[in-house]
């Protein structure tokens, strides 16, 4: 019922709509057989129409951690506050490296000592022989041969490990890459709906409520992605858009207790005041002439956007849920066990000693990157690689404050 409530009023407690609008939706049944009744209603909304500057809402003037001329808009780099972003591939390598390690201690040093461990033994034994050779034992020696014969397997060994390998750390790699592509969509389609809503959405009221539930889907997104929601115990994002007035406090409990997810409540939402603007007589809602076949196709653009937007948001959650298939992990552990096991074995018999150390700093290596490619796995989290969502759903904040400012000031109409 809350929702029904938020979608037929066109406004919320912080920006209600103009009594005049509703003059003329209680005047516009009789329109169709009072004409002169249906022109009066608008005169009167234009003789009582008020400035842009009292209009102006208060959800538009708190800008909360966007305070600001300089702070409420993202800088060349696409930040707005938050933690600092990695600025180029050597600090993004040093910082996944670093992150891997702290999170992935003791898997790392299992590895590399058990491994080592068994190298020394293999050595051990391999000098044992080796010794038996030279005294003459006929065994020893073709233990040896059989040993070092074994070189070209390993390689071939080596080669299947190393595809293994390398497909797993794509996989992981890929599944980040493709988050970032979903959020740089998410706001090129944001700042799209909100340059269309501020040029085609005529009445102010239902222009400020369309751009404050575009703020709200990303922020949903955003609570989506980690686990969590808006207005969660542990959430700070739903009071932060209450305090900053883009969320009443009615909003964020009807948000709150409905059953679906977050972000496709917003985009409901937004549907609904597209509706509501359809609704609205006169041109005072939509600009464009609907009854115009031409003008009238417009209205798939908007559409078209809210469309991409949920399916944006569908792409996210895809990948949030599906994970790498157990099978790669195990796959990929399993191989890297049986490889350094028997290299081991085959190594000793023709380097000796230096076997140690040869498995000791290969095992480590390539255990890193497998560590790399686990951290990459699940993007959405709050490490320093993983997606700024913060920064993401600032920008887009801040931005269609500056939309929303432009259309107000009237300077570049």
């Amino acid at each position: 019922m809350k929702m029904a409530a938020l979608s037929s009023s066109s406004g919320s407690s912080n920006v209600p709509l103009d009594d005049e609008y509703d003059d003329v939706k209680r005047a516009s049944p009789c329109a169709s057989t009072d004409d002169a009744g249906r022109r009066a209603a608008l005169h009167r909304m234009e003789r009582m129409e008020p400035s842009s500057e009292k209009r102006t809402p208060a959800w538009n003037k708190i800008r909360g951690r966007n305070d600001g001329s300089d702070a409420r808009l993202a800088g060349p780099d696409g930040r707005v506050g938050g933690r600092q972003m990695l600025k180029d591939g050597t600090e993004f390598f040093l910082t996944l490296l670093s992150e891997s390690l702290d999170g992935s201690k003791a898997f790392v040093a299992e590895s590399v000592l058990s491994l080592t461990a068994w190298s020394v033994l293999c050595a051990l034994f391999t000098g044992w022989l080796a010794e038996l050779a030279n005294d003459g034992v006929s065994w020893a020696e073709r233990w040896l041969e059989h040993i070092q014969e074994c070189g070209s397997a390993i390689g071939l060994l080596g080669t299947l490990f190393v595809f293994t390998l390398v497909f797993r750390s794509n996989q992981c790699y890929d599944r980040w890459c493709q988050t970032h592509l979903h959020w740089g969509d998410m706001i090129s389609k944001c700042l799209d709906l909100a340059i269309m809503n501020r040029r085609w959405v005529a009445h102010p009221a239902l222009g400020d409520k369309l751009s404050r539930w575009i703020i709200v889907y990303a922020y949903a997104s955003k609570a989506l992605l980690r686990g969590s929601s808006l207005g969660a115990t542990d959430d700070v994002d739903g009071p932060g858009l209450v305090d900053r007035g883009i969320l009443s406090r009615e909003e964020l409990d009807a948000l709150c207790d409905s059953p679906c997810w977050q972000p496709y409540f917003a985009i409901e939402m937004i549907r609904a005041v597209l509706v509501e603007a359809h609704k609205v007589p006169g041109g005072r809602g939509i600009t464009f002439d609907e009854t115009n076949k031409t003008h009238g196709q417009v209205f798939r653009c908007f559409d078209g956007v809210i469309k991409e937007m949920t399916a944006l948001v569908g792409g996210n959650i895809r990948t949030r849920s599906s994970g790498l298939p157990s099978s790669y992990d195990l796959i990929t552990i399993m191989s890297f066990y049986i490889f350094f096991g028997l290299a081991s074995f085959v190594w000793s018999a023709g380097v000796g000693w230096m076997t140690p150390v040869i498995v000791a700093t290969a095992s480590f290596l390539t255990v890193l990157l497998i560590v790399m490619g686990s951290n990459l796995v699940d993007p959405f989290g709050l490490d320093k690689v993983d997606i700024p969502m913060e920064e993401f759903c600032e920008t887009i904040e801040a931005q269609v404050h500056a939309i929303d400012e432009r259309s107000r000031s009237g300077r570049y109409r």
